[in-house]
């Protein structure tokens, strides 16, 4: 370590380790050619399975499609519930009745 001024100065060394799983990672395109699986639109079947819930496809992706679904439909109701009671309310105010 040396010390020069106000700066210190650190050496640091880094140990890379070499790699032990001999192969066992997943194929990541399940077999199919990479041009097929990268693009904006890739063929079925690239890809992976998903392992945990938040993965695309997993059960997380689909509750929050579920709960995004539920709420645009109670914002519906409750738009649709507030212009018929605006309704009704101005045809009483004009003597109108049904």
């Amino acid at each position: 370590m040396e010390r020069w001024g106000c700066m210190e100065f650190i050496q640091t060394t880094r140990v890379v380790l070499p790699t032990t799983n001999g192969g066992t990672l997943p194929d990541p395109y399940g077999g199919h050619n990479v041009s097929d699986c990268v693009g904006l639109y890739p063929k079925p079947g690239c890809g992976s399975e998903p392992v945990l819930s938040g993965d695309r496809g997993g059960s997380m992706q689909y509750a929050t499609f579920g709960i995004m679904i539920t709420a645009l439909i109670v914002i519906g109701v409750r738009i649709s519930r507030s212009i018929i009671k605006r309704d009704r309310a101005r045809d009483e105010a004009l003597g109108l009745n049904d």
